[in-house]
């Protein structure tokens, strides 16, 4: 399809969108499930879908395994066990390792061994979510569309692109089934956590202006920004202080809006059919924003819950969406 393509009259192409995995191996295969449960064409993560820690599980000889999580004990005798324990320490985002006692002490000891190991294991639970994706997704004809986010290290990309049927669409152009394009930026406005991918507004608003010359046809493009717009109800989350503690009043926790300025100017400006965020986990919920319908799917991925919403389009608009959970 050329410049100036026009959707496909009477085709219903339907988008499942889900991000702020967290490195969850449940909520990623749920996520997939729920392609074939809803019957989605189009399969789109929009960032940060890495985890946030390593969780030793010793190896103390005998076949006797032992580790902790959230403050519990876990315990294994044989390999059944240990299985259990490590989908367990995987559900909730975090990246069992079984090494010994001796290796731990190492790691601990040695800031940049831990980071290379904490960056190997990052990457291998993507690969294999990657994998999951060519074997269930391709021969059915359905694509996914797998973005990073602020949170989430450059060799994410590196082995996103190692799969050329998952697609990467930060900082990219593709045309997607039913005359429809999708564009992403991977990037986020300035957190607390100075993450990989965080920028001040006028950098973030340098990427998106670059973005902004990729798109073709406006009014049936997708964009995947992983950051919401600033103060437009899909950004509100907790503030904290300079400790990054929780900042309370009245015995109630204070929200603040989080999102990027930068992202208004955006969509404002471009006016895409459907622009779909993450980020922010606390803020699920859509809005609009001129003639486009911006969506947070929001996350909550350490209850292995999937978050996600189900988009149709059809003849060049959104005909409909749901949020679901479970």
């Amino acid at each position: 399809m050329k410049l100036g393509f026009k959707p496909q009259q009477g085709k219903i192409t339907r988008i499942l969108f889900g991000s702020d995995f967290h490195g969850s191996d449940v909520v990623y295969r749920k996520f997939i499930s729920a392609a074939f449960q809803y019957q989605a064409d189009v399969l789109i993560v929009g960032g940060d879908v890495t985890g946030k820690a390593m969780v030793p599980v010793i190896d103390n000889g005998n076949g006797k395994y032992t580790s902790s999580l959230f403050g519990k004990d876990l315990s294994a005798k044989n390999s059944d066990e240990l299985e259990k324990i490590k989908k367990d320490i995987s559900s909730v985002g975090f990246y069992p390792i079984v090494i010994s006692q001796d290796e731990a002490d190492d790691l601990e000891s040695h800031p940049e061994k831990m980071a290379s190991r904490f960056e190997y294991e990052m990457c291998e639970r993507v690969r294999s979510w990657m994998q999951i994706a060519d074997e269930k997704l391709t021969p059915n004809h359905k694509t996914l569309y797998f973005m990073a986010g602020n949170d989430d290290l450059a060799s994410i990309d590196e082995t996103i692109a190692e799969f050329p049927n998952v697609h990467n669409p930060d900082m990219a152009r593709f045309e997607i089934e039913g005359g429809y394009e999708i564009l992403g930026l991977s990037a986020a406005n300035m957190t607390p956590w100075c993450c990989a991918r965080d920028l001040e507004e006028p950098d973030l608003q340098a990427k998106l202006d670059q973005l902004a010359s990729l798109v073709q046809k406006p009014e049936t493009a997708i964009t995947v920004l992983h950051v919401p717009p600033y103060n437009s109800s899909l950004d509100s989350c907790p503030e904290l202080d300079k400790n990054l503690k929780l900042v309370t009043r009245g015995g109630q926790v204070v929200m603040k809006a989080a999102g990027s300025q930068s992202v208004n100017n955006f969509l404002e400006k471009v006016q895409p059919l459907l622009s779909l965020h993450g980020h922010i986990h606390e803020s699920p919920g859509h809005i609009h924003i001129g003639r486009t319908l911006a969506i947070n799917a929001g996350s909550e991925y350490a209850e292995a819950i999937l978050k996600a919403a189900i988009i149709n389009l059809e003849n060049g608009k959104v005909k409909g969406h749901m949020m679901i959970s479970g």
